[in-house]
């Protein structure tokens, strides 16, 4: 059986008018602030420099920050984005927020039900059996907002959660760079620190020989012998580092750890300038900035949402169906279809304050979104700030120390030449090539180190690293 409230027109119109102006002013704002008025609330007139602090050239935005073309490292990165397990888990959360997004949509739309009831009991626990069909449509009208704000809102979490994936995707290819760098300088490593372990050993051998001529004591041996034992154990931890650095990097990329992977001898060579801009074109391009400010919308919407919930809700409903019965009770029966309107007016006059808290609640979460927002862009803003001092540091350092090598390089070759015509014995070149390799080592460190910082640069501007978003919708694809 299907029934349908009913109310009469006149009373319900009236109702309808006292809630309309009653109400007429607490209608949902369905128009979320601007950019603008977001960073203002969230800021609070915070002056933002019109150019970072740290000196940088201004060039035209430009992947290639790490000084290489290398095709590895893109395959790598690709690898990465479709195997990663963190990324999938990433995917995972962006449907899922794209499907409560739809659902925030659905009071917008009316209801439809079928029903039907059959019985044949002589006593029925109604104590009237009526059989029949139906189909009922019930639609809540808007009136206010409520269920646009609702919607509004659940549109403005999927694009944070959408920017968020997006970041993860930056971040992700960011930390694969930095690994494909420390693999890169662990090999490296570990190939000097062999060298000077085998020049170490060489020393002691010459030393022994000394000994046995009587130009030197049993002590220098020891001392000799000492430090290639030192030399020996700086090689096999250079050996432990390299493999625990590639297998990082076979992790991230979604590969079993075997330390098998092969990477470059050499780091990538000369390093472009830094396309910086000025800091509120990354307040535009950075996704996590845009998933704050998009938080600060769903925040704005949640309290509009909110507050059109303490006022009336209306809904209508409409029938069409058929109902019989067969009882004495009916003096004739009944056998017809039948076409139930009907109306529904809910208003919260008293709650015990529930809705009125609600709406205070909603009001301290959108503070908290704009407090969140300007926390996430002044932390971008210091990435970028100490990125970009550490790199003109990082820089000079590097200078300085490739100057070093080569001065040292100089040496050696002076030392090789006189070794040739006997003015130096083996043990001094031996020395000079110690103090080479010592120093190759340190501009290695610092020109991994500069490079990585390019690395998280790159992040902190809103760089891509060529690893473009996929359409909407299509995000499990990644999974």
């Amino acid at each position: 059986m299907m029934m349908a409230a009913h109310l009469k027109i006149p009373r319900a119109r009236g109702l309808l008018l006292a809630a309309l102006l009653v109400a007429a002013s607490g209608c949902a704002n369905l128009t979320a602030p601007d950019d603008g008025n977001i960073y203002e609330q969230a800021m609070g007139g915070l002056a933002v420099p019109p150019a970072w602090s740290a000196a940088a050239d201004a060039n035209a935005f430009r992947p290639q920050w790490l000084g290489s073309d290398d095709g590895q490292l893109q395959a790598l990165i690709d690898e990465a984005v479709a195997h990663n397990p963190d990324l999938r888990v990433a995917a995972s959360r962006l449907e899922q927020a794209r499907l409560q997004m739809r659902l925030a949509g659905a009071d917008l739309q009316p209801t439809v039900t079928l029903g039907g009831k059959y019985a044949n009991s002589l006593q029925p626990a109604n104590g009237l059996d009526i059989n029949g069909y139906g189909v009922v449509l019930n639609w809540e009208l808007d009136l206010w907002g409520r269920a646009r704000a609702e919607q509004k809102a659940g549109e403005a979490g999927y694009r944070s959660a959408e920017a968020d994936f997006a970041y993860a995707r930056q971040s992700l290819a960011a930390t694969t760079a930095r690994a494909w760098l420390l693999g890169i300088e662990a090999t490296r490593q570990t190939a000097l620190a062999v060298r000077i372990r085998d020049a170490a050993r060489a020393q002691v051998e010459l030393m022994s020989r000394r000994e046995r001529v009587g130009k030197v004591s049993g002590q220098d041996v020891a001392a000799a012998r000492a430090q290639a034992q030192t030399s020996e154990e700086a090689a096999f931890q250079a050996d432990q580092g390299r493999q625990q650095a590639l297998r990082a990097l076979e992790l991230l990329i979604g590969r079993y750890p075997s330390a098998s992977i092969n990477v470059p001898s050499t780091l990538p060579g000369n390093l472009e300038a830094i396309p910086v801009g000025v800091p509120s074109d990354m307040v535009a391009r950075r996704p996590d900035l845009l998933a704050a400010r998009k938080r600060y919308e769903q925040a704005f919407f949640n309290h509009e949402e909110a507050r059109a919930a303490r006022l009336p809700r209306v809904a209508l409903n409409l029938g069409a169906g058929y109902l019989s019965s067969e009882y004495v009770q009916l003096k004739d029966g009944l056998g017809s279809a039948v076409y139930p309107l009907g109306g529904k007016l809910l208003w919260p006059l008293f709650d015990a304050g529930r809705l009125k808290t609600q709406v205070e609640i909603r009001d301290e979460q959108q503070r908290e979104a704009a407090g969140d927002y300007a926390r996430t862009i002044l932390t971008a803003f210091g990435e970028v700030e100490s990125g970009l001092a550490a790199d003109a540091l990082l820089q000079q350092r590097e200078r300085s120390l490739t100057a070093q090598v080569e001065a040292l390089q100089q040496v050696l070759d002076a030392a090789n030449v006189q070794f040739r015509v006997g003015k130096v014995d083996r043990y001094e070149v031996l020395d000079h090539e110690l103090a080479l390799d010592a120093a190759r080592i340190a501009q290695t460190r610092i020109a991994t180190e500069r490079r990585i910082q390019r690395a998280n640069l790159h992040l902190a501007l809103g760089g891509d690293f060529g690893a473009p978003l996929p359409p909407l919708g299509d995000a499990t694809t990644q999974r």
